[in-house]
């Protein structure tokens, strides 16, 4: 199975760049603001005329190479390309699903959820009953791993309001994360 045609991505692969960036690439100019937050996540460059090509903004029969191909693999959370493929055979029964809501009363305890912001923040959560969930791991988040919070909904592209945080032994006020962007992706791990 290939996943590029000619020099463009497969739109599997483009959508998962676009939830990583957490913005569509629907014109060539995106793809100036997708080089940087690529070159600012993993460290690596990526010219945004190679990423027009890769998104068809641009013809061209040039195949990219292995090493772009790995970047953008990394990007999307892979450790190479080869990675990246091999994870469309499992991915089935083992990939995050993307829900809506949380509906806290039909929740079970232990259960897992990643929860995404803009710009780039992601915590993942256990729930452990009551409508109280604890950190287990935050990337650019104010709450940090091991923190306990209550809360009462959490709905996608809606504020996660967060009535009580347990930090470090201390009680805290409320937090509100994503004022601006609200949760920008809920996924059930397994």
């Amino acid at each position: 199975m290939h996943y590029i045609f000619g020099a463009m991505l497969s739109e599997i692969i483009k959508k998962k760049i676009e939830q990583k960036a957490g913005q569509l690439i629907r014109y060539s100019r995106d793809c100036d603001t997708l080089a940087e937050k690529i070159q600012t996540d993993c460290k690596c460059r990526i010219s945004s005329s190679t990423l027009k090509r890769l998104f068809g903004f641009v013809k061209g029969e040039k195949e990219p190479r292995a090493y772009t191909l790995d970047i953008l693999a990394n990007y999307i959370g892979h450790p190479s390309w080869d990675e990246l493929l091999l994870s469309f055979n499992t991915e089935g029964s083992q990939a995050p699903k993307e829900i809506s809501e949380l509906k806290i009363p039909k929740l079970k305890p232990g259960q897992k959820f990643e929860l995404s912001f803009k710009p780039n923040i992601i915590i993942t959560v256990e729930y452990i009953g009551k409508s109280i969930f604890k950190v287990l791991t935050s990337k650019n988040s104010r709450l940090k791993e091991g923190d306990v919070f209550k809360a009462s909904v959490i709905t996608l592209h809606h504020p996660l309001f967060i009535l009580e945080v347990e930090s470090g032994g201390k009680r805290e006020s409320r937090i509100i994360e994503g004022k601006v962007s609200g949760v920008t992706s809920i996924r059930k791990l397994y």
